[in-house]
């Protein structure tokens, strides 16, 4: 799941437009419990059957903030900059996406036995060329969704339906700016999110492999968060609605993480739970002031998960996976659990701080747009190289 920067910049807006971004505590918190949802889910997945609601959300949050920071553009300047746009994707993105595909190349070669060598080299190669979710799909087309056939990138599918969400979706909001009112615009872009519901609900009933990992089929996620940043700063809640509306929502989510187990028909209309609450809640929180949850969500450590949720997510699944293979019985104990989720947290907190922010911020990179995307062709040779080594022993 990838995560935008909560921080949004622009200059300030005419009245009656999108509100500036800034920097939402609330958002970051929601980003934290998301990936807190998945962790959890994939460490102790019989305790919290249903966290895999947390990429859900998480595709609703990159609707709202990728749509909040290219509307306001569009109303600002009345066009997009797309190369610029997608290299600040590829700064922010990338580069830790990279470091972990090559790291686990190499624990590949040391604690994967052979024969599972060659499934693990084409799905790095997926993963680096951001398409993994159609090799999953290819995989488990009309078939049952084995999890022994997952490797420790297999994660990187919710990865790849973010990107390639990003590549289409400035297009389609420049089309969509073509109409004359806000109304149409947002009819529109309901529209286009109805019809991917429709798709989910029906696909999920006749093969729940494909309707997970299909790109369009998930685009109706998106498209809650775009239309909370369309309609969100027009329509102004109450203090008591917006107080209402984000206790339903974070009831939602954590609900849907409680009660969902692996049979519950998903993605689905049952999709609709936790990511209408993650809706609610971004909502409930578009003016300022304080909220019912505001002592925890905008607590230094909570503030600090959101902010390394994106490596968070990188790391965990890999050491999930792979930990059982280098120790004797493969099986996971309390105290590897809690190790892992452990490791996990350090390495999160030095790729964000070491690699993610020095890259992002990285001022030749921020000036020269080919450089960026020189150094994304570049890493994704490497990464695929690295791979075929797999393919090739």
């Amino acid at each position: 799941m990838l995560n935008p920067q909560v921080e949004l910049d622009g200059p300030p807006h005419a009245p009656g437009r999108l509100r500036p971004g800034g920097f939402r505590p609330d958002v970051q918190a929601l980003r934290a419990l998301a990936v807190s949802l998945v962790v959890l889910n994939h460490l102790w997945p019989a305790r919290l059957t249903g966290g895999y609601v947390g990429v859900d959300v998480f595709f609703v949050i990159s609707g709202y903030l990728i749509s909040t920071h290219l509307l306001r553009e569009i109303e600002n300047t009345g066009r997009i900059r797309i190369a610029r746009f997608y290299a600040r994707r590829v700064r922010r993105l990338l580069p830790a996406a990279f470091l972990v595909l090559i790291c686990v190349v190499v624990a590949a070669f040391l604690v994967v036995p052979h024969d599972r060598w060659a499934a693990y080299g084409h799905q790095v190669m997926a993963g680096a060329l951001y398409g993994e979710n159609w090799l999953l799909t290819a995989e488990f087309w009309s078939r049952p969704v084995d999890f022994t056939e997952f490797t420790a990138v297999t994660s990187y599918w919710s990865l790849s339906v973010e990107e390639q969400f990003y590549l289409c979706w400035p297009v389609v909001l420049l089309l969509l700016f073509r109409m004359r009112t806000p109304r149409m615009r947002c009819t529109s872009v309901a529209a286009v999110g109805l019809a991917s519901l429709a798709g989910c609900v029906y696909l999920t009933t006749v093969d729940r492999g494909p309707a997970y990992f299909v790109t369009p089929i998930r685009v109706w996620e998106f498209v809650i968060g775009t239309l909370v940043a369309l309609g969100g700063q027009r329509l102004v809640l109450s203090r008591a609605a917006a107080q209402a509306a984000s206790l339903l929502g974070f009831a939602a989510i954590i609900g849907s993480a409680v009660l969902f187990t692996g049979a519950t028909e998903f993605p689905g209309a049952t999709a609709l739970i936790p990511t209408v609450g993650a809706g609610l809640v971004i909502a409930a929180g578009a003016e300022p002031g304080r909220r019912w949850h505001t002592a925890v969500t905008s607590s230094a450590p909570v503030q600090l998960l959101g902010g390394i949720s994106y490596s968070l997510y990188l790391w965990h699944w890999p050491l999930v996976v792979l930990v059982p293979l280098a120790v004797p019985g493969g099986a996971l104990t309390l105290s590897m659990r809690l190790g892992i989720l452990g490791v996990s947290l350090v390495l999160a907190h030095l790729s964000t701080r070491l690699v993610e922010d020095p890259v992002r911020t990285w001022p030749r990179l921020a000036r020269d747009v080919r450089l960026t995307f020189a150094g994304m062709v570049a890493g994704m040779a490497v990464v695929c190289l690295a791979a075929g080594g797999l393919l090739w022993a």
